[in-house]
């Protein structure tokens, strides 16, 4: 199973689950791309999934690794540059050296590099959430150097990938077949606001990401944008949810049973907090229009 620090926390259980669930889809739509850990799941011969993402670090992990047919790097020492992040210094505390080496890996470095850099920014920061950073440059380099490695094996991955770095929100799905299987796992709100667009635009700058400003996610916006997936042509829809999230997934399921039928429900359930799972047969329903 492909793992990334702390960025991307379903469980061992969930994911095989996705995997298990692909049955004999030949074309996955991945909406919300994250980490990467269900795509490489899902991953198989003679199978396209094609991700969406505004998060730089998706795009770094799926054309950089699981699309690579080999490692390429231009990585071998610490080398520094004034760039985007030593000049902002963007991550409360983080020292000059740390961010000249940022810098260089994000102006010299291969995608390949830029998977295992995003990773070990992240690893650096406190509890992985792009806050305080807690490391000296020399150990920013031994966890971007653990990264690499822990990447290696899922380097050309079966299969064929497309992924678009952006919002799958803005994508014009016109005149094409439906998808065999859509898989969502949409970002969660807590607290008024998902984890990631408060913070980790940093990590989009920093990388010269497409996306400078991420997408904020509220309790309000959710369920539109949900709605408005279900717009994708697809025969089939894998959505995974969590428990202690708005809106919540009983919420969150009346809503997608206005769109397919129930095939299969499970929950997985660790530290607290339980994950669902549902999937949906589309064939007999027409696509409803997204509802603002």
């Amino acid at each position: 199973m492909y793992r990334t620090g702390f960025i991307g926390a379903s469980t061992q259980e969930a994911t095989q689950w996705v995997a298990q669930s692909v049955g004999d889809a030949r074309t996955i739509c991945v909406p919300f791309a994250g980490s990467g850990r269900d795509i490489f799941s899902m991953a198989g011969p003679d199978r396209l999934i094609e991700s969406w993402d505004t998060q730089f670090y998706s795009r770094a992990v799926v054309e950089g690794v699981f699309a690579a047919k080999e490692m390429k790097t231009n990585v071998d020492a610490i080398r520094y540059r004034k760039g985007y992040m030593f000049e902002t210094r963007s991550l409360k505390n983080i020292d000059e050296r740390s961010a000249g080496f940022i810098d260089w890996v994000a102006d010299e470095g291969t995608m390949f590099d830029k998977a295992a850099m995003s990773s070990a920014i992240v690893r650096c920061t406190l509890m992985g959430r792009m806050t305080q950073w807690y490391a000296n440059v020399e150990q920013l380099y031994a966890r971007f150097l653990r990264a690499r490695e822990n990447n290696l094996p899922f380097l050309n991955a079966p299969g064929e990938f497309i992924h678009h770095e952006g919002s799958v929100l803005d994508y014009k799905f016109e005149d094409i077949e439906p998808f065999d299987l859509m898989q969502v796992d949409p970002p969660k709100v807590v607290v008024g606001g998902d984890v990631y667009s408060s913070n980790f635009d940093v990590l989009n700058k920093a990388m010269h990401g497409a996306v400078e400003t991420l997408p904020k996610w509220t309790s309000k916006v959710s369920l539109a944008n949900f709605r408005q997936l279900m717009n994708i042509p697809t025969k089939r829809i894998l959505f995974m949810y969590v428990s202690g999230v708005k809106p919540t997934y009983e919420e969150v399921r009346r809503m997608l049973l206005e769109y397919g039928e129930p095939i299969e429900e499970k929950s997985f359930t660790h530290r607290g907090r339980t994950d669902y799972g549902i999937i949906l047969d589309r064939r007999n329903h027409s696509l409803h229009q997204s509802e603002e």
